[in-house]
C-alpha cells in the first residue's frame, strides 16, 4: 500500500475517532461549561448582582468583627485559643498589605481577649450581627436560585442563626484539622517517619487542605442557605469555580494595590477601608457568580443528558 494510502487511512481513523470521541467529549465538558459561564455572567448582571454584591460587602465588614469575637470564645471554650489566634493570623496574612493593615489592630484587639462580662452582655447582639451576613446571603442565594416567594423574615431570621452556630461550629472543626493534627503527626514523629520535610512538604499540604476546605465550605453554603431543595452535588461546580476566581483574585488584587496607587491618593487615610470595602465585594460578586454558575450548569445538563437517554 502505498504511504500516502496510508497516511489517509489513519487520517481517516483519527478522525473517525475525534467525531465519535473527542468532539462530544470537548462539547459537553469543555464548550458547554464556557457557554453556561456566559449566561451566568450575563444573569449576574441582568439578577443584580453586581449591586447585590456591594450589600453583601457592606454586612461581611458589618459582621467580620462581632463574628471573630464570637469565635474566639468559642474557641477558647474548647480550649484551642492558641490554635484559632493561628489560624486567623493565617488568613489574615493572605488579605492584601493595604487591608491587613486597616484591619489588624482591631483583629489584635479582640485576639487579646474582649472581657468576659462583655460577652455575657452583649452575646445576643454579637450573634444577632454576626447572623446578618448569614440572612444577606439567603436573600442573594434565592434571587440567584429564582426562589420567588421565600418562607416570613422572622423564620428565615431563626434559621440565619441557627446557620451561624453550624457554621461557626464548622471553623471550630477546620481550625482543629488545618492546625492541631499536623502538630499532632509531628508529635508523634510520624513526620519522620513518612520522610517528609515539615516545612517544605507542609506547605503544599496546607495549601491543598485549604482549598479543599474553601471548596466545600462554599458548596455547604449554596446547599443550605438558598430555600430550595437542591442535592449537595449540584452546588460543587459553582464552588470549584469560585475558589479557582478566588485564588486568582488574590493575585490580581495585590498585583493592582503593589503597582498602582490610585487607592492611597485618591482616599489617603481611608484607603486600608475601601480596599477592605472593593476586597469584600470583588469576593462577593465571585460568590453570586458561583450560585448562578450552579443554577445554570444544572439545568442545562440535566436537559442535555435527559434529551440524549431518550
Amino acid at each position: 500500500m502505498p504511504n500516502n494510502q496510508v497516511d489517509k487511512t489513519y487520517s481517516q481513523k483519527f478522525y473517525n475517532i475525534y467525531v465519535a470521541y473527542l468532539k462530544p467529549f470537548f462539547r459537553i465538558y469543555l464548550l458547554l461549561p464556557l457557554k453556561i459561564l456566559k449566561i451566568s455572567v450575563s444573569d449576574l448582571v441582568r439578577q443584580n448582582g453586581v449591586e447585590h454584591a456591594g450589600y453583601l460587602a457592606f454586612l461581611s465588614i458589618l459582621s467580620l468583627f462581632p463574628f471573630l469575637i464570637f469565635l474566639i470564645a468559642i474557641i477558647g471554650f474548647f480550649g484551642a485559643s492558641s490554635e484559632g489566634i493561628e489560624f486567623i493570623q493565617y488568613a489574615l496574612d493572605a488579605a492584601p498589605k493595604e487591608m491587613k493593615n486597616a484591619l489588624a489592630p482591631r483583629i489584635n484587639e479582640i485576639i487579646s481577649g474582649p472581657h468576659q462580662g462583655f460577652l455575657t452582655i452583649a452575646i445576643l447582639g454579637v450573634v444577632w450581627t454576626a447572623s446578618s451576613s448569614v440572612e444577606g446571603c439567603r436573600t442573594i442565594l434565592n434571587r440567584a436560585y429564582r426562589i420567588e416567594f421565600p418562607p416570613p423574615y422572622l423564620w428565615r431570621r431563626f434559621i440565619s442563626i441557627v446557620e451561624f452556630f453550624i457554621i461557626t461550629f464548622t471553623i471550630v472543626v477546620g481550625v482543629i484539622i488545618f492546625l492541631i493534627i499536623p502538630k499532632f503527626l509531628k508529635k508523634i514523629d510520624l513526620i519522620n517517619y513518612l520522610e517528609l520535610d515539615f516545612g517544605s512538604d507542609f506547605f503544599y499540604i496546607s495549601k491543598i487542605i485549604v482549598l479543599l476546605i474553601v471548596t466545600i465550605s462554599t458548596s455547604l453554603l449554596y446547599y443550605i442557605l438558598p430555600n430550595t431543595k437542591q442535592k449537595i452535588t449540584e452546588t460543587l461546580p459553582g464552588s470549584i469555580l469560585a475558589v479557582i476566581l478566588w485564588s486568582l483574585l488574590q493575585k490580581l488584587f495585590s498585583f493592582y494595590l503593589s503597582y498602582f496607587d490610585q487607592v492611597n491618593f485618591v482616599y489617603g487615610s481611608l484607603a486600608g477601608i475601601i480596599v477592605s470595602l472593593m476586597f469584600f465585594y470583588l469576593i462577593s460578586l465571585i460568590f453570586i457568580l458561583g450560585a448562578e454558575f450552579n443554577y445554570h450548569f444544572h439545568r442545562v445538563y440535566f436537559v442535555f443528558f435527559k434529551k440524549n437517554k431518550s
